[in-house]
């Protein structure tokens, strides 16, 4: 494989590189922050070895040893299925995180949607 080619010899994709958090928290507190910044983000999520995984892609690191960006898949891995479509966040007064099912008009939360997956993505390797 050549420096910048993004496709193995045998034309497969190679998996993004896994980068698990402690917690749903840290996911959530990351995604708002993306959503604050440049665009919006939502929580893929997925079954996968028996386990349930949240993850958002992303590339981070331009210019990464000339590789033009690193593939990361930002997941937490959980034993629970989300209880909702939303994940609703608030920042103040204390830090919390809730499933929700709808949207509420209120200044104080911030939601990021779920969106479910049939089966885990191809670029999700070993996590």
């Amino acid at each position: 494989m050549l420096v910048g080619d993004s496709v193995s010899e045998n034309k497969e994709l190679p998996p993004a590189v896994p980068l698990k958090l402690s917690g749903l928290e840290d996911l959530a507190r990351m995604l708002v922050f993306w959503m604050a910044r440049e665009r919006g983000a939502s929580i893929l999520y997925f079954k996968k070895d028996g386990k349930h995984v949240y993850g958002a892609l992303t590339v981070s690191f331009p210019g990464y040893y000339e590789l033009r960006g690193l593939p990361l898949f930002i997941c937490v891995v959980r034993d629970e299925a989300p209880k909702g479509q939303f994940l609703r966040y608030q920042g103040t007064p204390e830090e919390s995180i809730t499933f929700v099912k709808s949207l509420e008009m209120d200044p104080k939360y911030q939601y990021i949607p779920i969106i479910k997956l049939a089966e885990a993505p191809k670029f999700v390797g070993t996590l």
